[in-house]
């Protein structure tokens, strides 16, 4: 019930506005509908290094977490009339695990099928932007998700209202999402299908500080319940060599509190952000991560951002990779490295070419390629490469 209330006050001070018409809401005439933009993008993602969330190792070792993701999608903005847009998005992942195989491999299904070899995945997420009135809009968000062993669907709504000239903006919004996803123990053993919800509520308010000064915070809260894990066959290392089935929690609150600035440095035409969040769940875990960015232009129409972002983290109170034969058999207990302690380091760079801004045949697209590497102390590396390519229409 806390759920559905929460989701509820999200939408009090919207229905405290003037009720849009149904014309403006639907539109009168074909001619309102029109797709503004199309984008297309294409991510390749490996990673590497090892964990104990991982089966593919020896038995109590850290075995491998070789992934690769190959992620092309699609964007398109359509705009319904002067008040309504929606974004279209169109995600597909071509997915390759080493930790997944293994547990295929170990059941014997994988010996001649190679049936784990690859797990394709695919998103709608569907986003609404309702300008009521000058100063207030209403934002929708629909997403689903689908592959293999997981079924996903999210619903959220929120409202943004723009205060002293718009020098100012304070919002809320929420979300709730269901995921239905396959059980399996560490030896690869099937037992069902098992079920999460996940509620997320936010509040953010941005203040102009000078006429190249920005400043904005947040704050949000989620409420996870149900089966945390959704591989379902971690395993977590004993004393005495052997392993056991991971146990968290049926239920998790996380808090994260966030700070932003953003200065303008016109003489050079470059832009400095700095960010800061601090996150705690009852787990155990606290976080402090620190990110920034430097954006420059190098013409009118392209510039340069580079990024750095550092994160720390103690583990979780149950986290162990050499559970003692005393601890209770019923106690929680996890190996999983992203619940481990570490510091983590993340850089990129990206080029891009503004839309509207370049010379003639060219100034209806948007062009942009990142490289981004991404290190953990825990024994895990990132490596991305995105290329998109978006025109207005």
């Amino acid at each position: 019930m806390a759920v559905r209330i929460s989701l509820l006050l999200l939408l009090v001070p919207a229905l405290a506005l003037a009720d849009p018409t149904d014309a403006e809401i639907i539109g009168t005439a074909d001619k309102d509908w029109k797709i503004e933009d199309v984008e297309l993008r294409t991510t390749y993602y490996t990673q590497s290094g090892h964990g104990f969330q991982s089966q593919d190792g020896s038995i109590g070792a850290a075995g491998s977490e070789a992934l690769t993701i190959y992620e092309p999608w699609a964007q398109f903005r359509i705009r319904q009339n002067d008040k309504v847009t929606h974004e279209i998005t169109l995600p597909v992942d071509i997915i390759t695990s080493a930790s997944a195989n293994a547990v295929d491999a170990y059941k014997g299904i994988d010996a001649m099928s190679t049936a784990s070899q690859r797990n394709e995945s695919a998103d709608l997420d569907i986003r609404t932007t309702i300008k009521t009135t000058d100063v207030d809009t209403i934002t929708t968000r629909f997403t689903a998700h689908g592959e293999e062993p997981l079924g996903s669907g999210t619903a959220g709504a929120g409202y943004r209202r723009s205060l002293a000239d718009d020098n100012a903006t304070v919002g809320v919004n929420g979300s709730l999402t269901m995921d239905v996803f396959d059980i399996r123990d560490h030896q690869g053993g099937f037992h069902g299908k098992t079920d999460r919800i996940t509620a997320n509520a936010n509040v953010s308010a941005s203040q102009l500080l000078s006429p190249t000064t920005v400043i904005d915070g947040s704050y949000g809260i989620t409420y996870q319940h149900g089966t945390l894990d959704p591989s379902g066959w971690n395993a977590v290392p004993v004393s005495n060599g052997t392993v056991v089935d991971e146990i968290l929690p049926h239920s998790r609150t996380r808090h994260a509190w966030s700070v932003h600035l953003a200065q303008r440095i016109p003489q050079t035409d470059s832009t400095l952000k700095l960010w800061y969040r601090f996150y705690l769940d009852n787990f155990g875990v606290r976080a402090h991560t620190v990110e920034v960015d430097g954006y420059q232009y190098l013409v009118p129409w392209l510039y340069l951002r580079a990024s750095y972002r550092f994160h720390h983290q103690n583990g979780a109170s149950f986290f162990t990779t050499d559970m003692p034969l005393s601890q209770d058999p019923l106690d929680p207990r996890t190996a999983d490295s992203d619940l481990a302690p570490f510091d983590a380091h993340e850089v990129s760079a990206s080029l891009v070419l503004v839309r509207g801004r370049a010379p003639a045949g060219l100034k209806s697209w948007s062009v942009s390629a990142e490289l981004l590497h991404y290190w953990r102390t825990n024994d895990l590396t990132i490596n991305t490469v995105s290329l998109s390519f978006g025109r207005s229409l």
